[in-house]
């Protein structure tokens, strides 16, 4: 498979302060594959980044209401959604969840995005085309505002997958910069095709899925959803990544410099070919995003990686 862009910063950058930059994406969908393994090999080395802190043409004070909800829904062994919704008066600015319980790895969140009218922040989980014999859980976690100046969610989705993985970006309205992610395989009945990245630019967000490691014979595509807004007080990106390996479990977070809150989640798995979900991807506290990821039940052979996205703001 021929690489996808990653928009990784590459070991040169590794701890200096520089604008997020974009490789050669534009709107749309890549319908060629790519290779995750070559991605990742690429930032092996990346740790705690703080890309850039962004110049500020919009408002000056802090983002009022900021609050983090977080519910967990049943545990059992069914597919199933779990929202989080935002107090009366704010609105969801971002989120992300968790799955708790057994089979970790064969459990994906297949839909993680803000409803519509941006009250609550949904999680759906599914099992893959094996199932799981154990109980799990899903969890849903909203960042929540007082809407902040300018805010507004855009979303769109990607043409089929011709390929055994994809991916899609969807840009801000121009002046505005992306606080939150929200995205979706669409498609399969089950979690045949895993949702591996959802990362936030500074005026876009990009999502990609990949079909597992049995592979998928239907159709299926991508959906992505920007939650954008004019520039944060202070508003300043974080990412860091976890040991590139092949672990069968990895976790990574993104801490928020001082004087500074989480506003925006998001998260993304390197290197993982489809045979690696997302377990956590939240807000643990108001300071740190955490992202985990777990391989499937017959375990991966080859070295992959996490990564955590804060969106970080006064």
């Amino acid at each position: 498979m021929a690489s996808r862009p990653d928009g990784a910063p590459t070991d040169v950058n590794r701890n200096r302060t520089a604008s997020i930059k974009e490789d050669t994406m534009r709107n749309g969908s890549n319908r060629n594959p790519w290779s995750r393994r070559t991605a990742a090999a690429g930032g092996a080395a990346l740790s705690a980044l703080v890309l850039g802190q962004l110049a500020l043409t919009g408002p000056v004070a802090a983002v009022p209401g900021l609050s983090i909800k977080t519910t967990t829904g049943p545990s059992n062994s069914v597919a199933k959604s779990q929202s989080a919704t935002c107090p009366a008066g704010t609105k969801v600015i971002g989120g992300g969840g968790a799955i708790t319980g057994s089979g970790l790895g064969q459990v994906g969140m297949d839909i993680m995005r803000p409803l519509i009218g941006g009250d609550a922040y949904s999680v759906t989980g599914r099992e893959d085309e094996n199932g799981v014999a154990g109980n799990w859980a899903v969890t849903a976690s909203a960042v929540c505002a007082t809407p902040p100046a300018g805010l507004v969610t855009v979303s769109g989705s990607s043409t089929p997958s011709f390929g055994t993985s994809n991916w899609f970006e969807k840009s801000c309205p121009t002046g505005k910069h992306a606080i939150g992610v929200g995205g979706a395989v669409v498609g399969a009945s089950n979690s045949e095709v895993v949702l591996e990245d959802l990362r936030i630019n500074q005026n876009s967000v990009v999502v990609a899925g990949a079909e597992d490691g049995t592979g998928f014979s239907g159709t299926w595509w991508l959906d992505a959803t920007a939650i954008c807004a004019d520039p944060l007080p202070g508003e300043q990106r974080v990412i860091n990544d976890s040991v590139y390996s092949s672990a069968s479990i990895q976790s990574v977070t993104a801490t928020c410099p001082p004087g500074t809150r989480v506003h925006g989640v998001g998260g993304e798995i390197l290197g993982g070919d489809g045979q690696v979900r997302l377990t956590e991807m939240r807000a643990t506290t108001s300071t740190v995003v955490t992202v985990r990821a777990m391989e499937d039940e017959d375990g991966f052979g080859s070295n992959w990686k996490v990564r955590a996205y804060a969106v970080c703001a006064n």
